[in-house]
């Protein structure tokens, strides 16, 4: 199964970064660091948007940039009510020959994808903000028609209204209600899936307690279904809550961004059926989490475990994953990064009784950890993942930074009682065809060419060597 793909995300009220981008962003500073520093850096562009903070444009002097006038529009004299107006157009061709290997559409064309996401920005003061993002998400092409990730032509994304309340020096509370994205950690399991073409999003509330080292979000939510016949609406079966903390370790190791993170989620899902070895059932879905990331260069490490337990059916769950990725940045031509990465997730251990041991992966960004092909899921599966990440030039001309990665991936069953998942949950492979584990392997290449603060441009290309489990249960490619 080879994939062909290259896209462009640029224009004017500025682009989002490639959705492979592996760690979230932190919050907007208090006011009270932002007046220490009257002229930062712009802010990166992030999946959600609502974490980039334009603030500091209202000392004119630190406007550099032509779209700096839309980042920041002032309302009144003293310059507290403010918009901001940002957005999206995003590109983006794909071709797969032998998609799902053979048993995919056939037609040996590719097909078009285009995404165009405006939103606006308005604080009233420093404690009540309305946050509102459209979405027109289109394709063209595509033997069999657009799935659901890749049309939705005209909807709301995102509408939510904050409400801060501000604590003793820069401690605060901030409650949100509305259509929201969420993004937490790596996104191994909770993320706005920004590679899709409709993106995923939540209806419900949050409440964010920013404390000095902390971080401590409480949310309920409901995900909501994309219906291109009509405004979508929230899924009424499924109820997904949570607890996050993440803690800011700045004097572990001196320089290196290390933090810590602690969660607690729950899934609750009627009539689910998206395991292999269980018929559709109820199930009620309890994940015990934390994640430790520090970069003390030129060392970056990443660990993710996760234990899920609750009720499926008439059984009990017991699963479990565990990620991990180190990686060396060399001071050299090219500065070369070389990583290695490994991922396991636990699969169903006997597909005749009820329990179910199978883990679930949430509502993650799986592209950016078990291939571009999107054939492999974080659901019983081990994979093994060396690669290297090169700078190819760098603040030239046209030329912010032009990089390419290089992914190779081995893939074995972790159970071979249960099946093949793919990225977005569903069962690939159904087991019983064959007691072989080795699913296969996947290539990788990607380069991103950032051609400026706004403009970004990138070219992939995917194969996956399929294994004897593949070989055995149906069309190889």
């Amino acid at each position: 199964m080879r994939a062909l793909w290259y896209g462009a995300s640029a224009l004017a009220l500025c682009a989002t970064g490639l959705a492979q981008e592996k760690t979230a962003t932190p919050s907007p500073a208090p006011p009270t660091e932002l007046a220490a520093s009257p002229a930062p850096a712009a802010p990166a562009y992030t999946p959600v948007r609502w974490n980039e903070d334009y603030r500091y444009l209202r000392n004119t002097e630190a406007r550099r940039d032509f779209w700096d006038q839309l980042k920041y529009i002032p309302l009144n004299d003293e310059g507290d009510i403010y918009l901001s107006l940002g957005g999206q157009v995003r590109y983006r061709y794909e071709y797969f020959e032998d998609a799902n290997w053979g048993a995919g559409p056939q037609d040996g064309s590719g097909y078009h994808l285009l995404r165009i996401m405006p939103h606006a920005d308005l604080h009233i003061g420093p404690n009540l903000r309305f946050f509102v993002q459209g979405k027109s998400s289109l394709e063209d092409d595509r033997a069999g028609g657009p799935r659901p990730i890749d049309e939705d032509k005209l909807d709301l994304q995102q509408a939510f209204v904050d409400l801060r309340i501000p604590f003793e020096g820069t401690d605060s509370l901030t409650l949100r209600a509305g259509r929201q994205d969420l993004i937490y950690g790596a996104q191994r399991l909770i993320s706005p899936l920004d590679w899709a073409n409709t993106r995923r999003t939540f209806q419900g509330f949050k409440g964010s307690l920013s404390l000095q080292q902390h971080m401590i979000d409480a949310f309920w939510v409901r995900p909501i279904i994309v219906d291109d016949s009509s405004f979508n609406n929230d899924d009424n079966d499924t109820d997904f809550a949570g607890i996050y903390d993440t803690i800011l370790l700045p004097n572990l190791i001196e320089k290196a961004n290390s933090r810590w993170e602690l969660y607690f989620l729950f899934l609750d899902r009627d009539n689910s059926s998206a395991f292999a070895t269980e018929p559709a059932g109820d199930e009620e879905r309890y994940t015990i989490g934390t994640r430790f990331y520090t970069n003390p260069k030129p060392w970056d490490f990443d660990l993710e475990i996760a234990y899920q337990f609750g009720d499926f059916g008439d059984g009990d769950i017991s699963a479990w994953s565990a990620a991990a990725e180190a990686g060396y940045s060399f001071d050299a031509r090219l500065s070369p990064r070389v990583y290695l990465g490994f991922d396991i997730a636990s699969g169903d251990r006997d597909a005749g009784d009820s329990d179910l041991e199978t883990f679930n992966q949430l509502f993650p960004l799986g592209h950016a950890f078990f291939g571009y092909i999107d054939a492999i899921g974080r659901q019983n599966i081990i994979d093994v993942h060396p690669g290297v990440e090169l700078t190819l030039l760098k603040e030239q001309k046209f030329v912010r930074r032009l990089s390419l990665r290089v992914d190779y991936h081995l893939f074995w069953r972790e159970s071979d009682e249960d099946g093949v998942y793919n990225a977005a949950g569903a069962v690939q492979r159904a087991p019983g065809g064959s007691d072989e584990r080795y699913v296969g392997s996947e290539l990788d290449l990607l380069l991103t060419w950032q051609i400026d603060r706004h403009t970004q441009a990138y070219f992939g290309y995917s194969h996956f060597m399929p294994g004897d489990f593949i070989d055995d249960t149906g069309p190889s490619g």
